[in-house]
């Protein structure tokens, strides 16, 4: 990078782009490495903030009109665990590693694509709000087991959602389902 290219103009033309996609990211980054760090704190923030405009824009359900937060939970857990995980695994043509990540919270969750939150939660038929509480409860460790355990719980290691997906070693038919995923209204 020349002295004379403000990184500040950078992250503009990167908050401009008009798909904000991992490919944008990395195509960024491959021409400035040295602000790789910053680009991907860029992406994140940015990727969140439109998938809190998106779960705005979602009806939100209340208890009077709908499920409560605690059913909606459940919901989540229930598909994501058992013979839930199993179906939504093969209906969405996706290995349940795939599925058991999320339940397991071996993604970081403000690096999955807001696309594939939503059409999660639509394979789940819930509210986005409840994947997300879900999402963010199952990080959290229960402190009670360090008591139980021989030495401290250690924190699972977590992947940022690239990461994660090179892990699982899809089949073309599965990158194909989760490219399906990571569509608008790829479930649709």
């Amino acid at each position: 990078m020349t002295a004379d290219i403000d990184p500040e103009d950078i992250f503009s033309d990167f908050a401009m782009e008009e798909a904000l996609t991992p490919e944008v990211l990395n195509a960024y980054i491959a021409r400035y490495p040295q602000l790789a760090l910053e680009l991907t704190d860029l992406f994140h923030d940015l990727t969140m903030a439109d998938l809190s405009a998106a779960a705005e824009s979602m009806p939100l359900e209340t208890n009077s009109i709908g499920t409560p937060l605690a059913e909606g939970i459940a919901s989540v857990s229930a598909a994501l665990s058992g013979d839930g995980l199993r179906a939504l695994s093969r209906r969405l043509g996706l290995p349940r590693d795939f599925i058991a990540g999320f339940r397991d919270a071996n993604v970081r969750l403000g690096s999955v694509p807001a696309t594939v939150l939503m059409n999660l939660a639509q394979a789940i038929d819930v509210k986005i709000q409840f994947l997300i509480t879900y999402l963010q409860q199952a990080g959290e460790t229960d402190s009670a087991m360090a008591f139980k355990a021989d030495g401290k719980p250690r924190s699972p290691s977590v992947l940022e959602y690239d990461e994660f997906i090179e892990s699982l070693c899809l089949s073309d038919t599965e990158a194909a389902a989760l490219e399906k995923l990571s569509e608008p209204n790829g479930l649709d």
